[in-house]
């Protein structure tokens, strides 16, 4: 079934062939293509009759086009998945091309340098011919014909590396046999319905080198070459990514350099709030500061209980290594605290917590969810659908899509994708918006799936950029929030699943149904902070690397792979031993729209934690401060100064407090 713009404003229709997804795309180009003939060709140049109709067309485009390069993530059918990632390089690179039109750019100046027309328009209509005018004069269109065709190569060879470096990922088959023996310590239930090999004419079982057989492994085997084997399994897949990372290093060090930027990094920041690759390093710097010294005494305690353990057990202790920190870390966990994580696993059943989670959301928006009436199209039958309204049912807001059970091809990654926004069509009325959430969890035969307090985290930080998307009233699509503003909501939602209160809804028994008991809550919050420092400094050190990849000024000056394995040494102390890994390969964000980008994680931590201890723990009800963070922050989108939106919601500017706090540090 091909697209129609005509449906927009119904369930999104998903193509059902490989040749509908063909033929959608080329429509969508076809079209475009025809809006910008009729606008180049205008001779008195306006808002109404060019940059109106340029952004309309925009919007659509990108509501059609993203319904059809999504499923190259989900879908179950190889063929629709091969033509929606040809669609996306196809699409992608026509994009690339209009962008890079110098008779385009010349409509847009001449509005732009109309000053009475533009002292004339709304705000957000005056930000996106601003907004317009930038992004095409950044694209290039101020160099050369020569320099915009060396853009146009590169953003075009970009383009091909993001989707081959996110396929191989996405189709990684890397697997370990393990005998039962080898895998002692792992609960019964990691064994039911697990598939098994003849190794040497001994029965194995397959563990595969996805998130959950990998954590399970890590944490619970005791035989430490079993851990070893996983780990190793799981941080060297797809070698072959190693050098497309590298190649995209250095065409987007050419890219900036052409535009005459000294790094990438100055290139993208300009963009965002923290504007220069500066302010990004004295955070992460800052950080880790103050993080290395109480990183140090986790790293000793940990470090203690395996030798500890070695000489109880009449073993000598060589070290304590990465495939080491998951099961020594829990076990502080336990021993600190009294918590078992595996008891805290079953309050969380998924179905139980996803309703739950969709709960938390809407009550505090001043929303309401409910499951679909009717059978809406999908990619697969699994797929459940949900319909967002208004609290009063005044208005219906829009949808929301969960896929979250394991499929082969498929993102493994809790991710949300935005299938259309509420983004003004051709004739003036409001497009309903989408999400798609996938996940890749597996029941056993015995239980449904039932989620770590992780896990939940996970799926609580994703709901935010669902409802991100469902509560933005940007007109237009090429108003986005920069990444840094865009990851506040999913970081601010995060503070529920540490509330004494949210726990208490979110948690019940998978058997019994009984909430978790206050005691156990208190233990379970207590533990917050154990190997805290570690954990954050980790993420410290992702924001570090993706900024020192991208802030060379010479191509071939860094080994992508072995200043990620050095940094992660000095920085996150991690450990390897003489193994060699190459995480890097598997380091979806850089080739995933976080390049220079990933600081925006820490950056919006800080932040949504003071957010929610200035208004959500403050003198406001949950639904006054709902209310106010759901207008002041994500109905604004883009299409506002973040910095202004932030302070106009604290009533003040940021402070870093309330997360020195969240994390330990006083």
């Amino acid at each position: 079934m091909v697209q129609d713009i005509d449906t927009l404003r119904s369930p999104v229709q998903f193509c059902t062939s490989a040749e509908d997804i063909q033929q959608a795309a080329e429509s969508a180009i076809n079209k475009s293509n025809a809006v910008i003939e009729r606008v180049v060709s205008e001779q008195a140049p306006a808002f109404k009759n060019t940059i109106e109709l340029l952004a309309k067309d925009n919007n659509e485009f990108r509501m059609v086009t993203r319904a059809l390069t999504f499923l190259q993530n989900a879908s179950a059918d190889e063929k629709i998945r091969d033509a929606s990632s040809k669609a996306d390089t196809i699409l992608d690179e026509f994009a690339v091309a209009r962008d890079m039109r110098t008779d385009v750019y010349k409509i847009v100046r001449a509005v732009y340098d109309n000053k009475e027309e533009m002292a004339q328009l709304d705000k957000e209509d005056r930000l996106l011919v601003e907004r317009l005018e930038q992004k095409l004069r950044v694209n290039g269109l101020q160099l050369t014909a020569e320099q915009r065709t060396q853009v146009e190569r590169v953003d075009k060879r970009l383009v091909e590396l993001e989707l081959e470096f996110t396929r191989n990922i996405n189709q990684d088959k890397s697997h370990v046999l393990l005998s039962r023996a080898e895998l002692d310590g792992l609960p019964a239930s990691f064994f039911e319905t697990r598939r098994t090999e003849l190794s040497d004419n001994v029965e194995k079982f397959v563990v595969s080198a996805r998130a959950a057989d990998v954590m399970a492994v890590l944490k619970n085997a005791t035989n430490e070459a079993t851990r070893k084997a996983v780990y190793v399994a799981q941080s060297n897949r797809c070698p072959e990514n190693i050098a497309l990372l590298q190649e995209a290093v250095h065409l987007r060090l050419e890219k900036a350099q052409l535009f005459g930027f000294a790094t990438y990094a100055d290139y993208v920041l300009d963009q965002h709030m923290a504007k220069t690759p500066v302010a990004v390093m004295e955070l992460e710097e800052s950080l880790s500061a103050k993080l290395r010294p109480l990183a140090e005494e986790e790293m000793a305690g940990l470090c203690a209980l395996k030798q500890a353990e070695a000489e109880a057990a009449g073993a000598v202790y060589d070290g304590f290594y990465e495939w080491d920190y998951s099961r020594y870390s829990s076990q502080v966990v336990a021993n600190q605290h009294s918590v078992d994580m595996d008891e805290i696993k079953e309050y969380f059943a998924l179905d139980s917590v996803m309703t739950k989670v969709l709960n938390l959301y809407t009550t505090t928006l001043g929303l309401k969810v409910v499951e679909a009436s009717t059978d809406l199209p999908v990619w697969h039958p699994s797929v459940k659908t949900y319909e967002v309204w208004e609290a009063d049912g005044s208005a219906f807001v829009g949808h929301i899509y969960l896929d979250l059970y394991e499929r082969a091809d498929k993102c493994q990654d809790i991710a949300v994708w935005p299938l259309r926004s509420a983004v003004v069509g051709e004739d003036g009325t409001r497009m309903t918006p989408a999400s798609a959430m996938l996940a890749s969890f597996e029941p056993t035969e015995s239980t449904p799936v039932l989620l770590t307090h992780s896990n939940v985290k996970s799926l609580v930080h994703a709901f935010g950029h669902a409802f991100q998307n469902l509560c933005s009233k940007s007109k237009w699509s090429q108003l986005t929030a920069p990444r840094d503003f865009a990851e506040i909501s999913s970081q601010m939602f995060v503070q529920w699943v540490w509330e004494p209160k949210s726990l208490c809804t979110l948690a019940s028994h998978y058997q019994t149904g009984a909430t978790m008991s206050d005691e156990l809550i208190e233990r379970l919050i207590a533990s917050r902070n154990t190997n805290g420092a570690i954990r954050e400094l980790r993420q410290v050190f992702r924001g570090l690397y993706d900024m020192d990849i991208h802030r060379i000024t010479k191509a071939g000056t860094i080994d992508v792979v072995g200043h990620y394995n050095e940094l992660s040494k000095r920085v996150a102390l991690a450990n390897y031993g003489d193994t060699r890994v190459f995480k890097a390969a598997t380091f979806s964000h850089m080739m995933q729209g976080y390049d220079c980008r990933y600081y925006s994680y820490m950056w919006a931590s800080v932040i949504s934690a003071d957010m929610f201890s200035a208004r959500f723990r403050g003198p406001d009800s949950d639904a006054v401060a709902g209310a106010a963070f759901r207008s002041e922050i994500l109905q604004p989108g883009g299409a506002c100064d973040p910095s202004a939106c932030i302070e106009r919601f604290l009533g003040r500017a940021p402070s870093n407090r309330a997360f020195l706090q969240t994390i330990g540090l006083h």
